[in-house]
């Protein structure tokens, strides 16, 4: 490998590293047996005062035709579904929204924050309601679908409380750099042996 992407390599790995921690996920919900229905979401992302601050960037979202915001039970979200909607932890939040379901709802969610190992928890929660504010596709009380956890100090714990519901990773930019830059050092590395070979 050349000393110019060692060079490059090297940076890329100090910028990831001095990055906030980060994670992004796709989220998929099956509503097909709710098509046509009415109902409600609502999302929250609280701690106590003491709990390492997070924020969570709810976007692309996608699959239920979103009706109005639900003023009452709307308090410190930033933004909105259509577009970006943010929470932050060091506030009490939620967002609710009336919709009416289709076959998938769809929406991806960064999450950021400080992973300190002293303090309290914070919980994000995608509820699904209908129009009586029973809960939808969930045993949970809270009505939760996917539900993640940030215990300080520990991995983020982010699952599905539903079958219908389906998390995945989304790759990060600094993921598919690295990728590029080692698919370019095999390359290189490639092109000089054949230069060897040829030399001999």
């Amino acid at each position: 490998m050349n000393h110019a992407l060692k060079l490059a390599l090297a940076s890329l790995l100090l910028a990831c590293s001095s990055m906030a921690s980060a994670a992004i996920y796709h989220v998929d919900i099956d509503t097909t047996s709710l098509e046509g229905q009415g109902g409600f979401v609502a999302l929250g992302l609280n701690g106590l005062s003491d709990s390492p601050w997070v924020r969570a960037l709810v976007s692309q979202y996608r699959g239920a035709s979103l009706g109005a915001v639900d003023a009452g039970n709307t308090f410190n979200a930033v933004g909105q579904l259509q577009t970006t909607l943010q929470l932050e932890n060091t506030l009490p939040n939620q967002f609710t929204q009336s919709v009416v379901f289709g076959k998938k709802l769809q929406f991806n969610i960064e999450f950021e924050g400080n992973n300190a190992p002293l303090g309290s928890g914070t919980s994000f929660a995608f509820s699904l309601f209908d129009q009586s504010a029973n809960a939808l596709l969930s045993n949970d009380p809270s009505g939760a679908i996917v539900f993640a956890e940030f215990t300080p100090g520990q991995a983020l714990d982010f699952k599905s409380l539903n079958t219908a519901a389906t998390i995945t990773p989304v790759p990060e930019p600094e993921t598919y750099a690295l990728l590029g830059l080692g698919l370019l050092g095999l390359g290189l590395q490639h092109r000089r042996r054949s230069s060897l070979i040829k030399m001999a």
